[in-house]
């Protein structure tokens, strides 16, 4: 598949030190990000939602004030009791719960998620077990940093090309949106068919 990684992958270890000394360096926005925003729009079935790779998500803490249970899922203990401070003092009206995970080896539920989400972070393996955790009518959105598309270009780890993560969905999902974002980003907006 498009973006897969072509260089050995830290240990968790690793990547959970590099994540923490990042958040603990920057200043929290707690800000929705926009897919989360339209998944919204596109309407929602009943159930629970999923972010992977949350960090400290403005989107998980906007999910959960509209009333849905989110299960937020990073590797940085750091982001995540920055997003669980945040969640005390607002007092979502759903509840949100943070756990930490290597993303490689975390394993949801399949088709029990109203919607699955995750910014600026791809994985092939993990983003073939998020559209299993979607159920029959959610949605899954994602967005990634996108590849380079000038000819000649080497794909680069952790990077996808636009246009790849709609194709990766395969039968049994209809594709909303899938768009060209700021950073250098590329997204999906699709929902699982019934």
């Amino acid at each position: 598949m498009d973006g897969e990684p072509s260089r050995p992958p830290e240990s968790a270890a690793e990547d959970r030190l590099r994540w923490n000394a990042r958040y603990r360096r920057a200043t929290p926005s707690f800000e929705p990000h926009p897919l989360a925003d339209a998944a919204w729009a596109a309407g929602l079935p009943p159930g629970p939602v999923l972010e992977l790779a949350c960090g400290r998500s403005g989107s998980a803490l906007a999910l959960a004030e509209r009333g849905r249970h989110v299960l937020a899922v990073d590797v940085s203990d750091v982001a995540l009791a920055q997003l669980a401070c945040r969640a005390r003092q607002r007092r979502p009206a759903g509840q949100l719960a943070c756990v930490r995970a290597d993303l490689r080896t975390f394993v949801p539920r399949r088709a029990t998620c109203a919607l699955v989400l995750s910014t600026r972070f791809w994985d092939p393996d993990v983003f073939r077990t998020a559209r299993q955790a979607v159920l029959p009518g959610g949605l899954l959105a994602w967005e990634a940093l996108a590849d380079s598309e000038e000819a000649g270009a080497q794909p680069r780890p952790y990077r996808v090309r636009h246009g790849a993560l709609g194709a990766a969905l395969g039968p049994g999902w209809e594709v909303l949106a899938e768009r060209r974002g700021p950073h250098a980003t590329t997204s999906v907006l699709a929902r699982a068919t019934p």
